[in-house]
């Protein structure tokens, strides 16, 4: 099959969570499809990210958009375009032209899109199928943000978030099919026939499962730490989580582990017992050498890879309710799960001191993800939602 995959960032290097996927399903589908990668980016990207893109067995068209046209989007989203920032800061019309001519000239089968930024680009009625990767309810995620975001940014995603719960909905009737991560984003979108869940893999090659020793009592968390949610979770663990542990296991320490920490993040992490590695050459060996992972999160939509990482590396899990609700996992069987920062604390100094008990955790959610999440399903129902577009459009 001939397939456009239009994105707004180069899946590689994989470190977001709309990079990882595209990255994992690149790997699986492109060997066997002939895809065209076209990312639309704000500047020329450097030619070691184009042999990335390469490597993944996809012919790369970049589309560069520039940072000119912000002023004027924000400018129109003032004087009444009720679209989305989120599709309005990525709109500009030369480039409109340039992807409209290269799906002219592709004869592509099906176009598949990432997120809803990618909207402008989209092709008519008259083009071929998109199947557009939600991957989660955005307008979720924003709402949840103005929930727990401090200062003057709580009203704006409010009002971001009450635009793209329109949006969402008006392009997922415009899509021959929309994908999200689990059966919760698309409740939280309408749900509909034509929305289908396609969980997220981990790669457990590179999450090898760790069952050597580890030290008595180090925490990690680790992400995107220029991320929202993951923002607020820090702070979180850093103010009402992890002195409570500390004041049962005083030896206890806690790593952050992620690229483009804020000044925050990085304010937080000079507190006692905190140690902060921003630049880390992989993230695997940092999780393998943990001895509980912590994923406090309050904010955020979606599935959280960190989640599956920690559970593939052997490293067991105290979560929060919305950190796994996308997940097919058993609460005491694969993981722990607290709501408040005292159980969360608790059930972490339960793993510290119960060492038997974390290796069983740890044993049982690596075999889930082994039976459950693998990149290879997850492209394979990728590839599913392009087959069914292509059909229904031949009816």
């Amino acid at each position: 099959m001939r397939a456009l995959w239009l994105v707004t960032r180069l899946p590689v290097p994989p470190w977001r969570g709309d990079q990882v996927r595209a990255y994992h399903h690149l790997r699986q589908l492109a060997p066997r499809h002939e895809i065209t990668c076209c990312a639309l980016l704000a500047r020329e990207p450097p030619a070691a990210l184009l042999e990335g893109v390469a490597a993944l067995g996809a012919r790369l068209e970049v589309v560069t958009l520039g940072t000119a046209g912000a002023a004027p989007s924000l400018a129109r989203a003032m004087l009444g375009d009720r679209r989305p920032l989120q599709v309005l800061l990525y709109e500009r019309a030369g480039a409109r032209r340039r992807v409209a001519t290269i799906v002219e000239r592709g004869r592509f089968d099906v176009v598949h899109a990432q997120l809803v930024r990618t909207a402008p680009y989209l092709p008519g009625p008259d083009g071929p199928p998109v199947v557009l990767d939600l991957i989660d309810a955005l307008s979720a995620n924003l709402a949840r943000r103005a929930q727990q975001e401090r200062g003057p940014l709580a009203p704006v995603a409010a009002w971001e978030a009450t635009r793209l719960a329109r949006f969402e909905r008006a392009l997922i009737e415009r899509a021959a099919r929309s994908l999200v991560v689990s059966a919760a984003e698309r409740d939280a979108l309408g749900g509909g026939e034509r929305v289908v869940v396609v969980p997220n893999g981990v790669d457990t090659d590179a999450f090898a499962f760790h069952d050597g020793p580890r030290p008595a009592a180090r925490l990690i968390f680790f992400g995107n730490l220029g991320y929202f949610p993951n923002i607020d979770a820090v702070r979180w663990l850093v103010s009402d989580i992890f002195p409570r542990v500390r004041a049962e296991i005083p030896e206890a320490e806690l790593r952050l582990v992620g690229a483009r920490p804020t000044r925050v993040v990085r304010a937080l992490a000079r507190a006692p017992g905190l140690s902060l590695a921003a630049a880390v050459p992989a993230m695997s060996p940092e999780v393998a050498a943990a001895t509980v992972a912590l994923v406090p999160m309050r904010a955020g939509t979606g599935l959280q890879n960190k989640v599956l990482e920690a559970m593939a590396a052997g490293t067991p899990v105290v979560a929060t309710p919305p950190a796994i609700a996308a997940l097919d996992v058993r609460p005491g069987e694969h993981l722990l799960v607290a709501e408040d920062a005292a159980a969360i604390a608790a059930a972490t100094v339960t793993l510290l001191r119960d060492p038997a008990r974390a290796r069983i955790i740890a044993a049982a959610a690596r075999s889930l993800v082994e039976r459950r999440y693998s990149w290879e399903d997850s492209a394979r129902a990728v590839e599913d939602a392009w087959i069914a577009a292509v059909r229904d459009r031949g009816r």
